[in-house]
């Protein structure tokens, strides 16, 4: 993950491990190229003001 705070904060990453980091996974090894090449996906740092953005799909409230 390469991440540069700015007044807008910029976040680029892969999971070379896949998300669930089980060597088991058929999935573990997907994104393996990515990361040795330095390829990096843009990831998305939700704000405050976003917190009704289409792009969000489920919310967890914790009481």
């Amino acid at each position: 993950m390469i991440v540069h705070l700015t007044n807008k904060t910029e976040a680029y990453g892969v999971y070379p491990g896949g998300q669930s980091g089980n060597p088991g996974s058929p999935y573990y090894d997907n994104f393996v190229d990515y990361w040795a090449t330095g390829r990096y996906y843009p990831l998305w740092v939700m704000g405050p003001e976003e917190v009704r953005d289409q792009r969000v799909k489920w919310v967890m409230h914790f009481e």
